[in-house]
């Protein structure tokens, strides 16, 4: 079995702890998932299965949609509704003035990670330090927030779509709306709706046991790499590449750098790299002829 499936990941439970199920029920060992959800977080987890765990490194740099429930007047420890209470205060804000804020967090800006994340520091996740009541020094991160939708506000509770790049802390993002609101800010809920052009739509719900079918959900290991242009190769071509050389591709892509390999016969071979001078050189091939 190869290829990728898109789990709805229920709350309460890790991504790794998915990934440990996923291991069990289908009987593989080669599994994993592609961009981490926190405990509190659902939706949206695209797990590699098989030959697909040779692709999941190129997914990482995707940008990301979700939906966030934030409560105001409230600040926790963790910086969404699970953790301890640290201070609770109110302050009046009009939604014209929320609107304001929250279009100046759009676009790119620095971003220091929560120390209850996965982010591992040291050796160890950063809310692993946390619990130990140890608060490490974390580096600024350079992200993006490419749109903020508000959908609704009512009673110190604020829904909104975020889309955004790599890296960033939806967590954080609340807690600083919320400073400059001159109050605090909690998530409440988080779901994650898309990676790149993957959406939620094509989730399934996490499979519970052995009898559950997922096979007709397994995604072909090329699915979630379509951002990258194709190359397709003649039976020449492909023998040399399959044996590890370089060669020479003259038809043109929309975008050089790492494209994906494909034999005449439409069949995905892999990650390539074809550089300016129109050299294609093998990055990561499948071994499924």
């Amino acid at each position: 079995m190869n290829g990728f499936l898109l789990i709805d990941k229920p709350r309460g439970v890790t991504s790794a702890h998915c990934v440990y199920q996923l291991r069990k029920l289908l009987g593989i060992r080669k599994i994993g998932h592609c961009g981490t959800l926190d405990p509190l977080a659902t939706g949206l987890l695209p797990i590699c299965i098989g030959e697909a765990t040779k692709f999941s490194s190129y997914m990482s740099g995707l940008d990301k949609t979700y939906e966030v429930d934030i409560i105001f007047g409230l600040e926790t420890d963790t910086g969404d509704i699970e953790g301890d209470i640290i201070s609770k205060e109110i302050n009046n804000f009009s939604e014209i003035n929320l609107e304001t804020v929250l279009k100046s967090f759009e676009g790119p800006q620095s971003q220091t990670p929560p120390m209850y994340s996965a982010l591992k520091t040291k050796g160890k996740p950063l809310y692993w330090w946390a619990r130990k009541g140890v608060f490490l020094f974390r580096n600024e991160r350079n992200i993006t927030i490419n749109e903020i939708e508000l959908l609704e506000f009512k009673d110190n509770l604020l829904k909104l779509k975020v889309s955004c790049s790599k890296g960033t802390y939806i967590r954080s993002l609340a807690e600083s709306v919320g400073r400059a609101l001159s109050t605090k800010a909690t998530v409440v809920s988080l779901r994650r709706l898309s990676v790149g052009d993957i959406k939620s739509k094509d989730m399934i719900p996490m499979p519970q046991a052995k009898t559950d079918d997922v096979s007709s959900y397994i995604l072909p290991c090329d699915f979630l790499l379509k951002h990258l242009s194709k190359a397709i190769l003649n039976e020449e071509d492909v023998k040399k590449v399959r044996n590890g050389q370089s060669i020479y591709y003259n038809a043109q892509l929309e975008k050089k750098g790492l494209v994906r390999i494909y034999t005449n016969k439409g069949l995905f071979m892999g990650i390539g790299e074809l550089d300016s001078s129109n050299r294609l050189s093998p990055r990561r091939l499948t071994t499924i002829n």
